[in-house]
């Protein structure tokens, strides 16, 4: 790399760290309430952000899982593998030997074999030389074989207690993970008696709403200065109709419906189990990665040409600002984090920071 390209990375990398720290702000003043709803407001991020933890320590336990099994099924083959081999040589060995033994032993064999012709008894010692260099050579197979084989089996032993504490870890975790959505719970319901006791959903909904434009209409200012790298992937104008749903489930609410009052959903909901994956719909670099009042654990990507792609109330996040994302990689697991009744994600699209009807975006089913 050239010191240009150094001095570039370093420039990118230290504008990331300003924007970092000024979405922090922002998060922290747009997620301002007063009095027992702010304490409530403050206690549901708490709870979703160890939500967030336990669904990433879930998501690497089970990666760690999934990784020693293979290797267990990898061991257990050189297993089978190493006592086919033994048997194998073996079998060639007891041959060897009852030949040898032939060889040695009978006379007449013998007689024949050593006839007359000096020759042919040079080539019959040869043979018998070879005989038993080549027993020899057996042994010392089979022995190094028996101590590969027990090397292995120790290493199996191994893996399996690494397994065994590591599906401990696992089941811990997700005993954990209930015991916490069970306290979230209980705060959210809280909350939503604290809130309709001095206004209704729907005040509360359009507040929600205003705080996300904040949010995004700071973002387009942040990363206004930000060099875009497409590379060979199309700009998102040209996905319409070719997007993947960023979740494998069903569309539960739909862009224009009814939330509440005259409040209506910007985007859609498409229900999942929690800790389903959540993929990107398109290639572009993350943009907010935090927790935002209203709509939980959000991720927003934006795609450049005032394109950008939201993906609310996860249970967990598995990006950073920053960070390029590809189509189809895995950012976030579903939940229902902020105040979703139902798992799943919530999926908006945004040009110039106006909501567009994803459904058109999406593949025909």
């Amino acid at each position: 790399m050239s010191h240009a390209q150094e001095a570039d990375e370093a420039s990118i990398n230290q504008q990331l760290q300003t924007i970092k720290t000024r979405l922090s702000e922002l998060k922290t003043a747009l997620n301002s309430a007063r009095g027992e709803e702010a304490r409530l407001l403050q206690e549901l991020e708490r709870q979703d952000q160890k939500i967030n933890e336990q669904g990433q320590l879930i998501r690497t336990s089970q990666q760690k899982i999934d990784l020693s099994r293979h290797q267990i099924e990898g061991l257990t083959r050189q297993i089978t593998d190493l006592k086919q081999s033994i048997d194998q040589q073996k079998q060639q060995m007891a041959g060897l030997l009852r030949l040898h033994i032939y060889i040695s032993h009978d006379r007449f064999i013998k007689k024949i074999l050593l006839n007359r012709d000096s020759r042919s008894v040079d080539i019959t010692q040869h043979q018998i030389k070879f005989l038993q260099h080549r027993l020899y050579s057996l042994i010392e197979d089979i022995a190094e074989h028996i101590t590969q084989l027990s090397d292995i089996k120790i290493q199996t032993q191994n893996k399996q207690q690494q397994l065994k504490q590591q599906q401990q870890v696992l089941q811990t975790a997700q005993d954990q993970l209930i015991n916490q959505k069970q306290q979230r719970a209980q705060v959210l319901s809280h909350l939503r008696q604290t809130i309709n006791a001095y206004q209704n959903e729907s005040e509360t909904l359009n507040q929600d709403r205003q705080r996300l434009n904040q949010l995004l209409a700071e973002i387009s200012q942040l990363l206004d200065d930000l060099p875009e790298d497409l590379g060979a992937n199309a700009h998102f104008a040209q996905l319409k109709g070719r997007l993947d749903k960023p979740l494998s489930g069903d569309i539960i609410r739909r862009f224009g419906a009814l939330r509440a009052g005259h409040s209506r959903w910007d985007g859609i909901v498409v229900a999942g189990e929690s800790g389903q994956a959540v993929k990107a719909t398109a290639y572009g670099r993350v943009a907010f990665a935090d927790w935002l009042r209203g709509y939980g654990l959000l991720v927003v990507i934006d795609h450049g040409d005032d394109f950008m792609s939201l993906y609310g109330h996860n249970q967990s996040v598995l990006v950073e600002v920053g960070d390029w994302v590809q189509s189809g990689q895995e950012i976030a697991t579903a939940g229902q984090s902020g105040n979703l009744s139902e798992s799943g994600v919530y999926f908006e699209i945004r040009q110039q920071a106006d909501p567009q009807n994803p459904e058109p975006w999406l593949k025909s089913p």
